[in-house]
């Protein structure tokens, strides 16, 4: 393939809240920047937190801004990224999340960059105030465009919303099927310290109340009291203070609740699993469970928004009902103690990941779609094909 010019390379700038940690928003963007033709593509970060993400986007080529918000309104702030975006130019932005996105619309005005925007949680949409949700309808009909990481946030931007339907533009979230696999996890299990024999159940999640550690905290406790050979891992950066840990210290099997912090090798992490568990309240599309299945490790989730898009309750997983600590615990008991369940459900996952999720055709999809907005504004039906992820 040629190389393209500077000049004639389409910038396009991902905004993103924090560099501090990478939870399941953070990915998305990262394997696109990852991912994306740098021979077609000058690629941008803009974020409003610092933090050690910013390293990972530097080595991947991506030119990464900050700018600080130093007041709840701060017309500098808006000022800032709009002579930034001026500068540099910028052909298409895609804000991920509300807050994000504000920012974005204000500083973007009349700077000729395209706006595409990608939600993430239709919780959060959901939940705004009355006063938030009437100024969306009234932004959001000036946006250019719409990513929907999952069906049930395209249905509310066609029903709740009444967006235009060309703008909205489904493309879930994928996984890395070679990163992402099953693999020999003898090595990384004595690394952390198991041994052979141990069993483990793992959550790869950033610490955060709505991640509902409490409750996988409580269950594996009654677990753990009757099975001496079992562990929790928990992978994610701490937005909490400390508060989980505190918690995971009064119980009596405290010495098998282990915190990993942010790590960058989550697949082998979750290849020495033997369940893997996500409480949430409510997600958008869970890249954690994704990448689970797609290493063919059996996964336990909540029954809520996001989560049961994905598992197909005793399929490819088991559901629990958010508030059922009972359930939960006996969906843990039983993979625990069933071998071939264990591994029947394992595989299905992969299989399901692989036909749903596969990264690399969501990022033809990204890729026609970033190149339709630029060369057609908003994108109608005629020219930017509608991603569907199929029976997904």
């Amino acid at each position: 393939m040629p190389v393209i010019s500077i000049e004639n390379k389409i910038k396009i700038a991902f905004v993103v809240w924090t560099l501090e940690g990478m939870g399941g928003s953070e990915r998305v963007v990262f394997d696109i920047v990852r991912k994306l033709n740098k021979n077609k593509y000058e690629i941008f970060v803009l974020g409003f937190k610092d933090g050690p993400v910013r390293d990972l986007y530097e080595n991947l080529g991506a030119k990464v801004s900050v700018f600080i918000k130093r007041r709840k309104l701060d017309l500098n702030f808006i000022k800032d990224i709009r002579n930034y975006l001026v500068e540099k130019d910028i052909d298409i932005l895609n804000p991920h999340h509300l807050s994000p996105f504000y920012c974005s619309f204000l500083a973007a005005r009349r700077t000729g960059a395209k706006i595409l925007f990608t939600e993430h949680s239709l919780w959060q949409l959901e939940e705004l105030g009355l006063a938030w949700k009437i100024l969306n309808k009234i932004l959001f009909r000036k946006v250019d465009g719409f990513v929907a990481i999952s069906e049930q946030i395209k249905r509310f931007y066609l029903g709740e919303l009444k967006l235009r339907q060309d703008r909205i533009h489904l493309i879930t979230n994928g996984i890395d099927l070679y990163r992402f696999r099953k693999m020999d996890h003898n090595g990384k299990k004595w690394e952390l310290g198991f041994q052979p024999n141990d069993k483990i159940i793992g959550m790869v999640a950033n610490i955060r109340p709505e991640k509902n550690h409490k409750l996988l905290l409580s269950a594996f406790n009654e677990i753990a009291k009757e099975m001496k050979d079992i562990h929790l891992l928990l992978v994610g950066f701490d937005c909490m203070d400390g508060r989980v840990q505190e918690i995971s210290r009064k119980f009596e099997v405290a010495d098998r609740i282990h915190f990993l912090g942010m790590r960058e090798d989550v697949p082998e992490i979750l290849n020495i699993l033997d369940i893997f568990c996500l409480t949430s309240f409510h997600e958008g599309l869970p890249i954690s469970v994704l990448e689970a299945m797609a290493c063919e490790v059996p996964v336990v989730g909540a029954d809520v928004l996001g989560i049961n898009e994905v598992i197909r309750d005793k399929e490819n997983g088991l559901l629990f009902p958010i508030k059922d600590e009972k359930t939960l615990i006996n969906n843990l008991r039983n993979l625990l103690s069933n071998d071939d369940l264990r591994r029947a459900m394992g595989r299905k996952g992969r299989i399901y990941v692989e036909t749903n999720y596969d990264l690399e055709r969501k990022m033809e999809d990204y890729d026609a779609l970033f190149e339709n907005l630029m060369h057609h504004g908003s994108g109608g039906r005629q020219t930017v094909a509608e991603f569907s992820i199929g029976s997904g």
